[in-house]
């Protein structure tokens, strides 16, 4: 493949679609202006900003980036420092039960001692963790004994009797027995389960892939010593510091702050072995996770670290941005996308889900989430070798679901399996949006390729299909928001997100509507759900409202959502601490089948990207040309500070906003990398913008081709080096 997308591609691409295909063709030719920013490993200047640090090493991107700068932050981050972990608290017992606490403090002679049958002790890990668990027996033990392991991600299914379901079937899940041997050793990897499991002869499908407690019960009359509980942490196997982040994100306010890293560290569980997926089907007693479920490389993307450890497009469409901002996992993503491929129907369609699963061409919504993840990955990682050896596949899948579209300009939906969202079917606003946001991206991915044909009439489908959706009876200014489909009741959370946060919709008034709409159905959990149902929360559709909160330039709302939404999942007594649910209702119960719901799932991760993306403001171009815009939207917070590892680079920023007094923004990037510089600047008549001490804007444009733009002050042509943008009242 060719390396021929022209810098500074989409800033201008959504404005330009509004004119019309012709406008953007001609406008093909004009895309070489980038402003030159400062290379890496040098910090932003001013305030608190950071001093770079850190060596090449297989860090948490497992592709040797350079680890972030250590700071204030690294306490928020939740990844263990060693792979060996063990329980930090004593939750319940049952039964008659001896110095439980000595496996938390190891303190004294005396033992953990379980006393007779339906003696239990329930640890507790802190936060979500997943592998394979190992218990030591003290000399003390009787023999002929049996102990039994169950598991559970959330308080509310603990259980002597059962894990929380995981199997995707039966969810019949007993406790897994293990005999226990007087002064011995138990591993779940390597010792023989004596029942509870269909799987008994692979021990090494017993890994629990997610669970931050563990209740271990004696099945038998006598007595149990119990001298010490370890797990073995397995996700991310590809690296070998989990804590070494090659980017980072902070700010003044620290629950923005553990939010971004919650959603890191559900996405790092998410990250697993390619032979530790669950197998499917499912077995009638217990569980197995010793499926491949990877065709390329060690490792893959999945949906959730308990279950059901498969990739599934519609999730990376939130997880592989996730990855991106805090992880810098591409290779996995890659490993994931080469997989679906692998599995490609020979009309063109792409998998609803991987293998083992391996539901092929039921699902439109989901192929249209591939081909986003693919030109997502060659933006992120700038691999056009394997671009150009996928193309031949993502053009087939194009042409495959573009067929689709109809003289109305439409897609209309035949292959309806999606998220759990209702009345997926037809011509949809949700499908329509991510048709959309294809066809953007394909435009992008095609020109890269040398196939500009291709490019031309993606553009020229995503004219059509934005003027069909204007002209097809879908707003509803009553409401404020997008019918699902004309005639339509259901006004969806996840279309009306999803048409503001991918330009589908671009009017300031429109979308600044949809964004109050959305506020005023809020729940004291989150963000109302409507498609799935009137009592559902669904961070995943959330995420997305969270972007186009943001994308309407209502900073303080999608501030305020993840405080809400993305706070009270952390902060929920029953909750892991430390990641994102599956989807929940009103009351705060499961969604998903009571306990098979997941707590710690990647697709629910939407406000850690957003929170690079706009509070911070290192956003990558829209449409997926290689540059990138560094416009921060501070929200009513008051400092922000992070960094962005690029293909050619680390991009860093630092700002503080001084009310009235004015704002302070440095940037270090990569010569190239940045197409343009933002900064919020409240009345342009009264403020002097300056970079570097040199005047960019008096009441009008001195330097940088500086212009006002919806409340900013947008500069090009920046020259490389550290740069510092001041704004002060005049």
């Amino acid at each position: 493949m060719s390396n021929t997308t022209e810098p500074g591609a989409g800033p201008n691409r959504r404005a330009l679609l509004r004119a019309g295909a012709a406008t953007v063709v001609v406008a093909a030719g004009m895309r070489s202006v980038t402003a030159e920013a400062v290379p890496a490993g040098t910090a932003p200047k001013g305030g608190a900003a950071p001093q770079p640090g850190g060596q090449d090493h297989g860090g948490a991107s497992g592709s040797g980036h350079r680890a972030a700068p250590s700071g204030t932050w690294d306490r928020f981050k939740l990844s263990p420092a060693a792979r060996t972990v063990r329980p930090v608290a004593v939750h319940t017992t049952t039964g008659s039960i001896d110095n439980p606490k000595y496996l938390i403090q190891k303190s004294g002679s005396a033992h953990t001692r379980l006393n007779g049958a339906g003696a239990s002790v329930t640890l507790d890990f802190g936060k979500e963790v997943g592998g394979y668990v190992t218990l030591t027996f003290g000399d003390a033990s009787d023999s002929n004994q049996t102990i039994g392991l169950t598991y559970s991600e959330l308080s509310t299914f603990i259980s002597t009797t059962s894990s929380d379901g995981s199997n995707g079937g039966s969810n019949n899940e007993p406790p897994v027995t293990y005999a226990v041997a007087p002064a011995g050793r138990l591993s779940t990897q390597t010792s023989v389960p004596t029942g509870g499991t269909d799987s008994a002869g692979t021990p090494v499908s017993q890994l629990r892939g997610g669970f931050r407690y563990l209740t271990v019960v004696n099945q038998t009359a006598g007595a149990v010593d119990l001298t010490d509980v370890s797990l073995d942490i397995v996700f991310a196997p590809n690296v070998a510091d989990l804590r070494a982040y090659p980017n980072y994100f902070s700010c003044d306010d620290d629950l923005l702050t553990r939010v971004w890293y919650a959603g890191a560290y559900t996405v790092q569980t998410n990250i697993v072995a390619s032979n530790q997926g669950r197998v499917w089907g499912p077995p009638n007693v217990g569980w197995n996770n010793g499926a491949r479920i990877g065709e390329s490389g060690d490792t893959v993307l999945v949906d959730g670290a308990k279950r059901d450890r498969t990739v599934w497009p519609g999730d990376l469409g939130i997880s592989v941005l996730t990855d991106y901002v805090s992880l810098g996992d591409m290779q996995t993503v890659r490993n994931s996308l080469q997989t679906l491929y692998n599995h490609q129907a020979s009309n063109g369609a792409l998998p609803y889900a991987g293998p083992a699963v391996n539901f092929i061409g039921n699902s439109d919504a989901y192929h249209l989430w591939t081909l986003i993840g693919t030109a997502s990955y060659l933006q992120f990682s700038g691999d056009t070798a394997w671009a150009t050896g996928i193309y031949p596949k993502f053009k087939k899948a194009l042409d495959y679901i573009t067929a689709k579209i109809g003289s109305n300009g439409l897609m209309s939906v035949t292959a309806a399996a999606d998220w759990a969202r209702a009345d997926a079917d037809g011509e949809n606003l949700e499908a329509n949006a991510i048709m959309y946001r294809t066809l953007l991206t394909a435009d992008t991915f095609a020109r890269a390729a040398g196939d500009t044909a291709t490019a031309a009439a993606c553009v020229t489908k995503a004219v059509a299909l934005k003027a069909a959706i204007e002209a097809g009876g879908y707003w509803d200014a009553s409401a404020g928001l997008y019918r699902d489909k004309p005639g339509s009741t259901l006004y969806p959370q996840d279309g009306n997100s999803l048409a503001v946060w991918f330009g589908l919709v671009d009017d300031a008034t429109r979308t600044a509507a949809i964004s109050k709409a959305l506020t005023a159905r809020w729940t004291k959990v989150g963000a109302l759900t409507p498609e799935k149902s009137a009592s559902s929360v669904h961070p995943f559709p959330g995420g997305m409202e969270v972007h186009a909160h943001f994308q309407a330039g209502l900073d303080s709302n999608a501030l305020d959502l993840i405080r809400l939404e993305w706070g009270y999942m952390l902060n929920a007594a029953q909750g892991t601490a430390s990641t994102f649910w599956e989807g929940y209702r009103t009351d705060g119960s499961s969604d998903y089948s009571g306990s098979y719901m997941s707590a710690s799932h990647g697709w629910s991760t939407g406000p850690t990207s957003a929170l690079t993306f706009y509070l911070l403001g290192i956003a990558p171009d829209a449409d997926g040309a290689p540059t990138y815009r560094v416009a921060p939207h501070p929200g009513g917070v008051g400092h922000a500070e992070g960094q962005l590892t690029t293909p050619v680079g680390v991009i860093a920023a630092s700002w503080q906003d001084r009310g009235p007094s004015g704002f302070d923004l440095s940037v270090d990037a990569p010569s190239g990398a940045v197409s343009e510089i933002a900064v919020p600047v409240q009345d342009s008549k009264n403020y002097v913008v300056r970079v570097d001490n040199k005047t960019a804007w008096d009441r009008t444009s001195r330097a940088y081709s500086a212009r006002v733009d919806g409340g900013y002050m947008v500069l090009t042509g920046v020259p490389a080096g550290s740069r510092t943008v001041t704004v002060r009242k005049r």
